[in-house]
């Protein structure tokens, strides 16, 4: 629908288009310049009515009777000098503008509208992460407006070969989305690849970054997360030295960075920051809880219900005493008591953080002391059933946390049907299946599986001045970060 010369026609399509009947919100100004009707529509809330009236209202009503330009269009970008300025040809355009904060101008006589950008509407400002504790780092995190996660990254990676795609998703309400990457750094396929899936995605709106995830993932039916979403700026920006995308949506506080690897799951930025030795005792702690949350109570049922001999005499003795006062079978008190520590874990989310600790807290301790005192569980178990919790709650992941609840539901079945035998066969299963997943093309469990050249950062940090390499999710032209040694004043580098 384009604009045509015709003002009236021009207030009447937008008045239609803006529903303005019913929406207070969307208001109109009309005035002359250069002798001529005019009308400037905007968004209250969306804009800022300061910058409105005296950097486009009162320069423009100035010109009320100057004599009529030979190019409307340019005496208009010449009167209003404080504003970037981004001309409409269509009624959709126009529209688009209005909605995200512009003041279009429309004047009898040019074919089109102006819009100048006035945005200034309500944001939450500046402030540390909320799901990612920083412990090294810088203590900012993403917010919801798109232009201040986009500075937060360009103030850490201030190089003009950051670029920031900005595109439209959505077919009938679309939302901003910047995809970001390093020129030069990031693969030219995989960058083809996500803007391919970008614009193969036909939905009415976005309304998140976790929608977006599952719409881009490659397999959506697999149980572990194949992107990674961060808040971190950091990381994002560390994960864009290395070659990989970041999509930023507005409205969402957080990025969306692709493709990724199992060991970026693993891995935090606090990681970086500490010295390696520091940096590979964390990582080993992780795994240590990553394996306790998946393996521990299914061992304990299966050694339990299929092979006590495996268990000491001692041990198998108080199992078996405190078990005979017991109602339940050893599987489904297991299972029990996983279910009402998620059930805790997702109530101590839920409520307000002033007492979501103390929840957790408390009703551990006394759903767990009264399940003992009333012989419903056995002492054991529920330390065993702690352990696993505890160790689910060391992944630094929120996605790969949940994946290992569910994932240590379904050792505890296979264990208490087919004993330690169902648990390694449902465990080869799984690694063949992590084997075999990829991240927009790229294989999900390299550099390992299958090899990859890579840094000695994987699960043990080596030294950083001994990473001179980008991952393999980089330009092959440009996989060297370093040439040379990075510690040149040091001899045992030379």
């Amino acid at each position: 629908m384009p604009i045509t010369s015709s003002i009236v026609e021009s207030r009447r399509r937008m008045d239609a288009a803006l529903h303005r009947d019913v929406n207070p919100d969307m208001h109109v100004r009309h005035f002359c310049v250069f002798g001529r009707d005019a009308s400037l529509y905007y968004a209250e809330g969306l804009c800022s009515i300061d910058f409105l009236q005296h950097y486009v209202l009162t320069p423009l009503t100035a010109l009320r009777d100057a004599p009529a330009p030979v190019d409307l269009g340019e005496a208009l970008c010449q009167a209003v000098y404080n504003a970037a300025v981004k001309p409409a040809l269509t009624i959709e355009d126009a529209v688009a503008q209005t909605l995200t904060g512009q003041a279009v101008v429309f004047v009898d006589g040019m074919n089109g509208a102006l819009g100048f950008d006035v945005r200034m509407f309500v944001r939450r400002g500046i402030s540390p992460p909320l799901t990612e504790q920083v412990v090294l780092g810088p203590h900012e995190g993403f917010n919801e407006s798109l232009r201040d996660c986009i500075t937060l990254i360009r103030r850490i990676l201030p190089t003009p070969d950051l670029i920031g795609e900005m595109r439209p998703i959505g077919s009938r309400y679309p939302v901003g989305l910047c995809v970001m990457y390093l020129h030069g750094v990031a693969d030219e396929g995989t960058l083809s690849r996500v803007k391919a899936r970008l614009d193969g995605i036909r939905t009415d709106h976005v309304l998140s970054i976790g929608a977006l995830q599952q719409l881009l993932e490659d397999r959506p039916y697999a149980l572990l997360p194949q992107c990674i979403l961060t808040e971190r700026p950091d990381r994002a920006a560390s994960m864009l030295l290395e070659g990989q995308i970041v999509l930023l949506l507005d409205g969402s506080s957080q990025a969306l960075v692709l493709p990724a690897s199992i060991w970026h799951l693993l891995h935090t930025p606090d990681d970086t920051s500490a010295r390696f030795q520091y940096g590979t005792f964390m990582r080993m702690i992780r795994l240590l809880g990553l394996l306790c949350a998946l393996l521990l109570p299914g061992l304990f049922v299966a050694f339990v219900t299929f092979h006590p001999e495996a268990l000491p005499v001692t041990l198998l003795t108080s199992i078996l005493e405190s078990q005979a006062s017991v109602p339940f079978s050893i599987p489904v008190e297991t299972l029990v008591m996983l279910i009402m520590f998620n059930l805790i874990g997702e109530a101590a989310t839920r409520v307000p953080s002033v007492v979501g600790s103390t929840l957790g807290t408390v009703s551990g301790l006394i759903l767990g002391s009264a399940a003992v005192d009333a012989h419903l569980v056995h002492p054991l178990l529920l330390i065993v059933v702690a352990v696993a919790s505890l160790g689910s709650y060391a992944v630094p992941d929120y996605s790969l946390g949940i994946a290992l609840r569910i994932g240590q539901l379904l050792l505890v079945l296979a264990g208490s049907v087919f004993g330690v035998y169902g648990m390694v066969l449902m465990i080869a299963v799984g690694a063949v299946r992590l084997c075999s997943l990829t991240s927009l093309g790229s294989p999900f469990a390299a550099p390992y599986s299958p090899p990859r050249a890579h840094n000695p950062d994987g699960l043990a940090r080596a030294p950083l001045w001994m990473q001179r390499w980008r991952t393999w999710l980089s330009d092959a032209d440009d996989r060297m970060r370093v040439r040379g040694p990075m510690r040149r004043w040091d001899r045992r580098n030379r």
